[in-house]
């Protein structure tokens, strides 16, 4: 029975401080940061708030106050913080920006309303007014600041006054200000020192390029293509040494050989070989003058053969792949163009390098 006394009582004692609890008001605490500005500058407006977990509460809405006359502006709102939960007790955090464009001392007793289960609605202010400092700094003549080391006073400011002044040295009277020089005078100083480098520059640019121009022209010309022929002698270099036929790849290394006859063929006599059967090349290169009789025989042997390797499976023995392969590099030896080259300064000379028959 004693047991049951005491737990008893401790249920009680503690529904108590529940009940207590829940029925006790919300707490704030507020702020400025800064306390002191000028005309239009941006500051903070922070409460600080400790209620309970099931308390709603109807925070300060500057921003439906913009039609209003209010001695704020709304610059932006942020979302509350949660900076501490212990149990049903809650601490948050709001915070304003906002902007005044008045002065003078501007008197707030930040407050709010809060709502739970027996109240529809109630309003809780913090315990002290605080205060926003408003200066102008466009009148100087009415106002003083008396900085110490940890402190600063403010003279109160006449709002009338400063507004009448401000008017009086708006827009219109600066336009009847007399022009001095200095205003303008690091523009001037620094554009002039900008065009005596503008000019510096184009003319060292010319004196460049007068006597170097020409050897940087030259260095910077593209080379020329290749001749034709020296194009298609790498290239049966370059397969020569694959050894494509030693490993039994007969049909990779025709279509290669004749590949590379069919692209000089091409750059050479401008005949369009790569899409053309081996007759129609035969029959297009005919009767061609540089062309010698012994050349087009080598060529129709090499086409016929790789035809044969290609269409029909045909290995053909080590020899006949070693003979193919040269019969391929002297169709272009001997009918590679004509040079022209100079010598000494005299007139081109023509250097033929045609095998006769």
């Amino acid at each position: 029975m004693k047991t049951i006394r005491i737990a008893a009582g401790a249920l009680s004692a503690l529904l108590c401080s529940v009940a207590a609890a829940w029925g006790e008001p919300p707490r704030i605490e507020a702020r400025f940061e800064p306390d002191s500005i000028e005309v239009g500058d941006m500051f903070d407006y922070v409460i600080d708030i400790d209620k309970d977990l099931v308390q709603s509460l109807g925070l300060p809405d500057f921003g439906s106050q913009q039609g209003e006359e209010s001695a704020f502006e709304l610059v932006e709102e942020f979302a509350a913080d949660t900076l501490l939960v212990d149990g049903r007790h809650l601490r948050l955090r709001k915070r304003y920006r906002l902007a005044a464009f008045d002065t003078g001392e501007v008197d707030l007793l930040p407050a709010i309303t809060y709502y739970d289960k027996n109240i529809d609605g109630d309003t809780i202010y913090a315990p002290d007014t605080i205060t926003l400092h408003i200066a102008s700094y466009e009148d100087l003549d009415t106002l003083l600041f008396l900085r110490a080391d940890t402190a600063t006073m403010s003279v109160k400011v006449d709002s009338t006054l400063v507004m009448d002044k401000l008017r009086r040295t708006g827009v219109e009277r600066q336009k009847q200000m007399p022009f001095r020089f200095r205003e303008i005078q690091d523009y001037v100083i620094y554009g002039a020192i900008a065009l005596v480098l503008l000019a510096l520059a184009v003319w060292l640019g010319i004196v460049l390029w007068r006597r170097y121009g020409r050897k940087i022209g030259r260095v910077l010309k593209p080379l020329p293509p290749l001749p034709p022929h020296v194009v298609a002698n790498k290239a049966l270099e370059e397969l020569h040494n694959r050894k494509l036929w030693q490993n039994g790849k007969y049909k990779l290394y025709y279509t290669s050989l004749t590949t590379i006859l069919r692209q000089y063929i091409v750059s050479r006599f401008g005949v369009g070989a790569l899409e053309m059967t081996s007759d129609e090349i035969l029959a297009a290169l005919a009767g061609a003058e540089d062309i010698p009789a012994k050349s087009m025989m080598e060529l129709s042997v090499v086409l016929r053969q790789a035809d044969m390797v290609k269409f029909a499976k045909a290995e053909p023995d080590a020899e006949q792949n070693e003979q193919n392969y040269l019969r391929a590099y002297y169709f272009v030896e001997e009918t590679k163009r004509v040079e022209q080259t100079s010598v000494e300064g005299k007139q081109d000379i023509t250097i033929e390098t045609k095998i006769d028959d």
